[in-house]
C-alpha cells in the first residue's frame, strides 16, 4: 500500500506541475540557484528521446544507410552548421 501512496503522491506532483497557467512559472532552487523547472524537465525529455532513438538507430551502421542514420545525419550536420566556428 505504501507504493501506491508514493506512486499517487508522485502523479500529484507531476500535476501540480503540469497545472502551471500563463504568466505562472514553476521554479527549483538547485544550490544557489534559481532554475525554471518546465524547461529543465521538457530539455531532459527531449535528450533522453534523442539519445535513446539515436542509440537504437546507430548501434548496426550500415554502408548504405537506413532511413535512422540518414535522419541522425541531418541532425548532427544541421547542429554543425549553427555554430562551424565552435565545433
Amino acid at each position: 500500500m505504501d507504493v501506491l501512496s508514493c506512486s499517487i503522491n508522485t502523479l500529484k506532483g507531476l500535476y501540480d506541475i503540469s497545472g502551471v497557467e500563463v504568466d505562472q512559472h514553476f521554479y527549483w532552487k538547485i544550490g544557489g540557484f534559481q532554475v525554471h523547472a518546465q524547461v529543465l524537465i521538457t530539455s531532459w525529455v527531449v535528450i533522453a528521446i534523442l539519445l535513446g532513438s539515436a542509440t537504437l538507430v546507430v548501434q548496426n551502421p550500415q554502408t548504405i544507410p537506413t532511413d535512422g542514420q540518414n535522419f541522425f545525419k541531418y541532425v548532427l550536420e544541421f547542429i554543425r552548421d549553427l555554430h562551424p566556428q565552435i565545433i
